[in-house]
């Protein structure tokens, strides 16, 4: 059986179910627009759904390492997070997100760090559900 290659610039649609109007896309901008990764995680390492995620590592409170599947090109990848407390309702509790400064991203992976506001104190995040997408060139 011989596996073949299917090569093309451009995807078009009749879009029939809603307008019926044919559409195009540069598949260039599907490749650089689309997210690499993205996960969403609770507390620990359960994945509960990801995209070129092979592992999330527990560093300890509120302090995980993505590692993807499929690397990245280079370091200049952009994150996006969110975190939320674990009951969804406390007002009392905001989450803040981000790398630490004194970590670099990697091709292979990147630390995430997710803390919480509570009465003006910053805290570890101890509690709730997580996640990041990112956005950059595949390797």
């Amino acid at each position: 059986m011989a596996n073949g290659t299917i090569a093309f610039d451009t995807l078009t649609t009749s879009d029939s179910v809603k307008s019926n109007t044919e559409k195009s896309i540069d598949t260039s901008y599907i490749f650089n627009g689309s997210v690499k990764n993205w996960q969403h995680h609770t507390d620990g390492t359960t994945l509960e759904d990801s995209f070129n995620q092979s592992t999330l590592t527990d560093n300890g409170t509120g302090d995980y390492t993505m590692t993807f599947t499929n690397s990245m090109a280079n370091t200049k990848y952009i994150i996006v997070f969110h975190g939320m407390p674990h009951d969804k309702t406390s007002s009392s509790h905001t989450q803040i997100t981000g790398t630490r400064l004194d970590t670099l991203l990697s091709t292979g992976s990147y630390d995430q760090h997710f803390g919480q506001v509570s009465d003006g104190n910053i805290g570890s995040h101890t509690d709730g559900e997580t996640g990041g997408a990112v956005l950059g060139d595949l390797a």
